[in-house]
């Protein structure tokens, strides 16, 4: 009987301080957040109960919401769910953004083994002759500062750049390459890749540098893709045949540069001989020629023959 009072006590002493617990307000544990050296954080007040911001209403109000520390506590609000003063729970009173400023690379491109995505991203557009290709492209971007960093939170709420990188910048590229390439013969492409891509290069940079996000890298890469096959085959045949014509006047300009070396070579000859003989005979007196006619006689007179008399060795 005895334990049985003990055992009743015990219980009733347990329900009361479960009572007793479960009467007073639970405990507010604080909430720390890092933010990294390459991170921008934004604390922003929520509206209402549980709804958040879906879009900010300035850029100077975002200027004023940036964490200046590197550790942010999450501040909480009481939310009571019941009549009694301990029914209810804590829930944020702000919510913490955290803009990523690290630069991001995009590969768009026909390959999934090459290009950044499993999906086809190439850029597709058409010559003023309706000549449809496609081509690879390179992107780079960062959020380089705080302040570009709250032009872009402004601008695309809490998207990473990535996801503007592969939406809306790629977008404005292939619709500026587009818009290029139609102004141009599909040879006037060929040779003016680079004046075309320098136009979008322009374009996109000057834009999206208003959102934020500074354009470090915009390329073609992997060259020109066409729609229709025997376009490549056309310009294959066409390159091959401008590169025999080019190796046959070549191998006529080394011979041609020959023969006027040789002709040239032969003239130089004929000139000096000509001038040592010009003035050779400048040279020579009838002096001379007597001197040189003595140094090539040998001492014997000339031998007569007349009616078969030979006459020798006459000294007179």
């Amino acid at each position: 009987m005895k334990n049985i009072k003990i055992i009743l006590l015990t219980f009733t002493l347990a329900l009361v301080a479960a009572s007793f617990t479960s009467c007073i307000k639970p405990y507010d544990k604080p909430e720390l957040v890092t933010i990294e050296a390459s991170q921008t954080a934004f604390l922003i007040p929520l509206v209402g109960d549980t709804t958040d911001q879906a879009s900010f209403q300035s850029e100077e109000l975002l200027a004023q919401a940036m964490v200046a520390t590197k550790e942010v506590q999450i501040p909480h609000r009481w939310l009571q769910t019941g009549r009694m003063e301990w029914s209810g729970k804590w829930i944020p009173a702000a919510k913490l953004i955290v803009v990523e400023r690290t630069p991001e690379t995009r590969e768009w491109s026909t390959d999934k083994d090459v290009g950044t995505s499993s999906k086809n991203q190439a850029i597709y557009a058409e010559s003023s002759e309706s000549i449809g290709f496609s081509v690879g492209m390179n992107c780079s971007a960062q959020i380089y500062t705080e302040n570009d960093a709250v032009k872009f939170l402004y601008s695309y709420n809490n998207k990473t750049l990535e996801e503007i990188m592969d939406g809306e910048i790629r977008a404005r590229v292939e619709s500026k390459f587009v818009e290029e390439c139609a102004k141009y013969t599909l040879n006037d492409i060929l040779s003016g890749k680079e004046k075309i891509m320098s136009a979008v290069r322009d374009d996109v940079t000057t834009y999206f540098a208003t959102k934020g996000i500074t354009i470090t890298v915009l390329g073609m890469k992997d060259g020109i893709d066409y729609d229709d096959p025997e376009i490549q085959k056309a310009i294959n045949a066409k390159f091959s045949s401008e590169q025999l014509l080019v190796t046959q006047e070549n191998n006529n300009d080394v011979i041609i540069s020959k023969a006027n070396a040789e002709a040239q070579a032969k003239l130089i000859q004929a000139e000096a001989e000509a001038e040592a003989n010009r003035k050779l005979a400048e040279s020579l007196t009838p002096e001379l020629i007597d001197m040189k006619q003595l140094e090539k006689w040998n001492g014997e007179l000339p031998q007569i023959v007349s009616d078969s008399t030979i006459i020798k060795d006459f000294v007179g």
